[in-house]
């Protein structure tokens, strides 16, 4: 009976989603380790990290981890130049029970990708975890030995998909270093119990619901994977193994001629130390290489000596490098800028320069998130209070808003998503932007019939000049401008500058 149920609520929610207007959303796909539109224009995409959605362990009952996702969210990321976002989803809540689907969960999915199409911002799903879930955590009453201390919960699988054997849930150092992690993901690896292939059954349910809206570009499979007990079985089989049982799934379940851009990361320790011998696991041409380039922020070097010695630009070249063996580009899945060394305008140019894409780590960050619970744990009292330092700032100083109250952008951070950008443009083209002037100079060579379209700041009617442009059309949008042209055969250029 309550598998008919099941099947019967997902043959409701199910049905074909409409047909919605695709023509601020043209269907996105991998061609010359480009993403390029159906319109033949390489794409930009430029986002954030939205976790609203996900389901997070909670240390303190009275806040909780994550702040309410709104429609208000996306005309916010919209009015920095913001047009993709990495919405964070959660396997436990997904599939909470083996083979049975959350339904009521599948429509707040489907409610924030509607906020974001009115918004004009594509959306990636992405299947986040981190530490492997909630079910994890050091108990509170246990004793952890030296030099371990307790891990608090993550977020990720489901209590039913947690195999550990007993393990200890202690940790050394860092919440991926921990006996009962470990064990967790090797059980995953290897199947134990089918739970692999859960995993990839649930995807093949998101692609079938998703399949027809424009909105969302693509599937990022799974985020920062730990390697368990035995790295090199993991990365030369059980890693690749999983991605393309994934990859055949969601393609089954897709529309024909409409596949999406299928995502896929290295393992956690990539943010560290950059770097994983690729393999290969599948001949789809439609896949995205996403490490998460942190180098200068929480990598190795500045965990150790609080100072870059693995240059910025290292993290650029080997994601370039690998995702070239996968024949595709790559995707920067999460980042945060920074005043230090002007890392955040160094990264800025770098973006510019190997023209990828990202989404910055994270738009707004609850009062409870385990990040900030993290080394206070066991304890179910502590309350932050300080600023989250997220895109969207957040205030947890306030008692009688224990959950937080909006303190207005990070400027570090706005300064470098809301910096003029092409959304779309003809290939070949190199190109520069100004963070502080919000100045950009793009300039290439066009076939001829290819829209550019770029995204410029400011309220003000935008400042600009150009050669091979044909005729150009600005249109006023939430927080700034967006400048239309079918650059003519041959060379093209364009000098823009936001304005007040």
């Amino acid at each position: 009976m309550r598998r008919f149920l099941l099947l019967a609520l997902t043959a409701l929610y199910l049905w074909p989603i409409g047909s919605y207007a695709s023509a601020d959303f043209p269907h996105l796909r991998i061609k010359d380790r480009r993403i390029v539109d159906e319109n033949g224009s390489t794409v930009i995409l430029r986002g954030v990290v939205v976790n609203q959605l996900g389901e997070y362990f909670q240390a303190n009952p009275d806040i909780k981890p994550t702040v309410e996702l709104i429609e208000k969210d996306f005309q916010d990321m919209a009015a920095i130049g913001v047009n993709a976002v990495r919405l964070v989803i959660t396997w436990s809540t997904i599939e909470p029970e083996p083979d049975v689907y959350n339904i009521e969960y599948l429509e707040r999915i489907k409610q924030a990708v509607e906020w974001a199409r009115n918004n004009s911002i594509y959306v990636i799903l992405d299947m986040h975890q981190d530490a492997w879930g909630m079910y994890i955590a050091t108990p509170a009453d246990m004793k952890c030995a030296w030099p371990t201390t307790h891990n608090v919960g993550w977020d990720g699988a489901p209590e039913w998909a947690t195999i550990t054997d007993g393990k200890n849930p202690c940790m050394i150092i860092h919440r991926e270093f921990s006996p009962a992690v470990y064990r967790a993901w090797t059980s995953f690896w290897t199947n134990r119990n089918g739970v692999r292939d859960h995993l990839v059954n649930t995807w093949a349910f998101l692609a079938e619901a998703f399949k027809d809206d424009p909105a969302v570009a693509g599937y990022d499979l799974l985020n920062e994977p730990n390697w368990g007990e035995n790295i090199l079985a993991t990365v030369l089989k059980h890693k690749p193994d999983f991605y393309a049982d994934c990859v055949k799934a969601i393609r089954q379940a897709e529309t024909a001629g409409h596949n999406k851009l299928i995502f896929f990361e290295p393992l956690a320790i990539w943010s560290a130390m950059p770097g994983e011998m690729p393999v290969k696991f599948t001949g789809d041409p439609d896949i995205v290489y996403a490490p998460h380039i942190y180098l200068g922020a929480i990598s190795i070097d500045m965990f150790l000596f609080g100072r870059e010695l693995i240059p910025l630009e290292t993290g650029f070249k080997i994601a370039k490098r690998e995702a070239a063996f996968h024949n595709t580009t790559f995707f920067n899945g999460e980042y945060g800028p920074s005043s230090r060394d002007r890392h955040g305008w160094r990264y800025a140019a770098l973006e510019d320069k190997y023209q990828n894409h990202s989404s910055l780590w994270l738009w707004k960050n609850g009062c409870g998130d385990p990040h900030h619970m993290q080394g206070k744990w066991p304890r179910t009292d502590y309350t932050p209070d300080r600023v989250m330092n997220s895109v969207m700032k957040i205030r947890c100083d306030d008692l009688q808003n224990p959950e937080g109250v909006e303190a207005g952008y990070k400027e570090i951070s706005k300064l470098i998503l809301s910096r003029p950008y092409p959304r779309a443009f003809p290939s070949p083209a190199v190109f520069k932007s100004d963070p502080d002037t919000r100045s950009f100079v793009i300039k290439g060579e066009s076939p001829g019939g290819v829209p550019l379209v770029v995204w410029i700041p400011g309220d003000g009617e935008p400042a600009y000049q150009g050669d091979g442009l044909g005729e150009v059309r600005l249109e006023k949008v939430h927080g700034g401008w967006l400048l239309h042209a079918i650059p003519e055969r041959g060379p093209w250029s364009l000098e823009a500058k936001g304005r007040d």
